[in-house]
């Protein structure tokens, strides 16, 4: 080979080598670019279902948001939710590593509001296309955000409650009014007592002996005072009970039960177990104390009066009202939710004249609470959990635990029941509302679910009898759907991203 032929071959040599790292240079660009995308969608993925679950979400529509959210970007993720943990994983091919991210989430104070406002931005970064930046500029401003309500204000809605269970059982104007002083000095000593740090076992316990206090104190003042004699400690105690009761996650628990998300059930009913637990302990420890000291017996609890149907279904709307400020609903989810209140009473008065036993009654009552609150939870962008948890309120064996109770802690109860038979029924009246609840709402989800199959057929049948239509459709696709599943999109110009 003559010197200039040699010098031509070294030459091509050296600039296949300059292609080939250009080349190089160029697919590690572009790998940067997608990688740096991708950790952009995982982080905000990540975040707002950190909020999803800190503000009361179920484990499902958690999992359910988070796909939503990744698959609206055209990012394939794997997703693992539990009670207090959130591990999300991306991998973006075979060789490549997986990004991968797990956070822990400290269980908080519901906060049904910021969770409708967490479902909207969803649905918008899942049909409006949202860019990038502005869903995170979206979750950043609903993280600065305030409390909808004021703590003075979820006192009064607490003191409000405790008056409505009062009325809805059958008290005297006297009995509403302790109740209502009651039940807002629980709220106050629990909210206390959490703000301080304790534990919220000990804070339930201490929050359960307000009213009973009450209810003694009435004993004891009713030689001197004539208007503490007509007052009924039962009901005063077993407003407080309501209130108490209808804080926990009974509804969340068994959906994610039904679910089959069952970690995270387990880890709700030890919760709910545990909270009932501080409930029960200060409920008896103040009566123990009370009988003791030789409280009169007519502390013992009564089943109630009767109550006109038309004050019952106010009570049951006021309770339903006030349960959601305390769970921190916005105004337009409130009225919704005072609505399936009173639906609820309804339906139990008139499963009243059918049905004999009561937790078949409460249970047909919150079927059809879980029933209308998947309905209206999409139209109108309202978190279904949070419809149900606040509609069934009304039905909390509030009276049913307090007269279990003190069947326990008295021997001379008076009552006819025997006070295992009236806890077991308060278990089953608590599964029923919870197990009612959610199969009404996944009843609702099939049909639902069968209507839009159902109309996805009519329209693939007009598709095919209109050829154009089908032109018109493709013209109108989304860049993901044109990429293909789990190529990342780019945000800036709404275009799938591919290496170059």
């Amino acid at each position: 080979m003559t010197p200039r032929n040699r010098l031509a071959e070294a030459q091509r040599r050296l600039d296949h080598a300059y292609r080939r790292q250009r080349q190089a240079a160029a697919e590690q660009e572009s790998a940067d670019a997608e990688s740096a995308i991708a950790r952009s969608i995982t982080d905000l993925t990540m975040r707002l279902g950190e909020l999803c679950l800190a503000s009361g979400a179920g484990t499902a529509r958690t999992t359910q948001m988070l796909r939503h959210v990744a698959r609206a970007y055209g990012l394939p993720i794997h997703v693992d939710v539990t009670y207090t943990r959130i591990i999300l994983s991306y991998q973006p091919s075979i060789a490549a590593d997986p990004i991968t991210i797990m956070r822990s989430v400290a269980p908080g104070g519901v906060e049904y509001d910021r969770l409708t406002r967490l479902e909207t931005l969803v649905a918008r970064i899942e049909e409006d296309r949202l860019p990038l930046p502005d869903a995170r500029d979206q979750l950043r401003r609903i993280v600065s955000e305030p409390r909808v309500y004021r703590r003075w204000v979820l006192l009064v809605a607490a003191a409000v409650m405790g008056g409505a269970v009062a009325m809805l059982l059958g008290g005297s104007w006297a009995d509403i009014l302790v109740a209502f002083l009651a039940t807002g000095a629980s709220e106050l000593v629990r909210s206390e007592l959490v703000l301080k740090g304790l534990a919220n076992f000990f804070a339930q316990a201490a929050a359960a002996a307000v009213p009973t206090l009450a209810g003694l104190l009435v004993m004891a003042t009713a030689p001197l005072l004539p208007t503490a004699a007509a007052v009924a400690p039962s009901m005063v105690i077993a407003a407080g009970m309501v209130a108490l009761l209808a804080g926990l996650g009974v509804v969340t628990a068994a959906g994610d039960a039904i679910d089959g998300y069952y970690i995270s059930a387990g880890a709700r009913v030890v919760e709910v177990t545990v909270m009932t637990g501080g409930i029960v302990m200060g409920l008896v420890l103040t009566l123990w104390l009370g009988l003791r000291l030789g409280v009169p017996a007519y502390i013992s609890p009564a089943e109630g009066f009767y109550t006109p149907t038309a004050i019952a279904l106010v009570s049951a709307g006021i309770i339903a009202a006030s349960f959601g400020v305390l769970c921190n609903m916005g105004p337009r989810s409130l009225v919704v939710a005072t609505g399936l209140g009173v639906v609820l009473w309804a339906v139990y008065e008139l499963a009243d004249a059918v049905l004999v036993s009561y937790p078949a009654r409460v249970g047909v009552a919150a079927l059809l609470v879980g029933f209308l609150s998947r309905l209206v939870t999409r139209p109108l962008r309202i978190p279904m959990v949070a419809m149900i948890t606040v509609g069934i309120a009304p039905l909390m064996p509030g009276l049913l635990l307090y007269r279990a109770i003190y069947g326990f802690t008295s021997t001379s109860v008076g009552l006819g029941d025997d006070p295992s038979m009236l806890l077991m029924t308060c278990s089953l009246t608590a599964l029923a509302l919870a197990a009612g609840s959610g199969f009404g709402a996944n009843l609702a989800g099939v049909l639902l679910r069968l209507a839009r199959m159902r109309r996805e057929r009519a329209v693939r049948h007009a598709r095919a009898a209109h050829p154009s239509s089908r032109l018109r459709s493709a013209a109108h696709a989304r860049p993901q759907d044109v990429a293909g599943p789990g190529a990342p999109v780019d945000t800036t110009g709404s275009q799938p991203v591919t290496a170059s």
